[in-house]
């Protein structure tokens, strides 16, 4: 067996150390994930894309709406809190949503 086959038996035998952040996660940071997630939602409803969850189109103005809106008012929370650069990407993103809601 050479040397680095027994460091590698040596570190597969450690039991996993736990991955912990060194500070938790701001609520910006959280909200921003959300709002990425909620637009994913709004393509999905202006059935620009499938559903991530069925892999299928299916269109609904009324649920679309909803998750525009709702990326709107978390923008308004923490636009204070932001970068410029961030403050324009979720600005962009809003205006392709609302764009794309209004040729429907």
């Amino acid at each position: 067996m050479s040397e680095n086959d027994n460091v590698k038996e040596q570190e597969a035998a450690k039991p996993e150390e736990s991955k912990l952040l060194d500070e938790p996660i701001k609520m910006k940071e959280i909200i921003y994930m959300m709002i990425l997630s909620l637009e994913g939602k709004a393509w999905a409803y202006l059935d620009k894309v499938a559903h991530p969850e069925t892999q299928k189109h299916l269109k609904d103005s009324g649920e679309a709406k909803t998750a525009i809106d709702a990326i709107d008012a978390l923008y308004k929370i923490i636009e204070p809190m932001l970068e410029q650069a961030d403050k324009k990407d979720i600005q962009v993103r809003l205006s392709n949503l609302r764009l794309n809601f209004a040729k429907e």
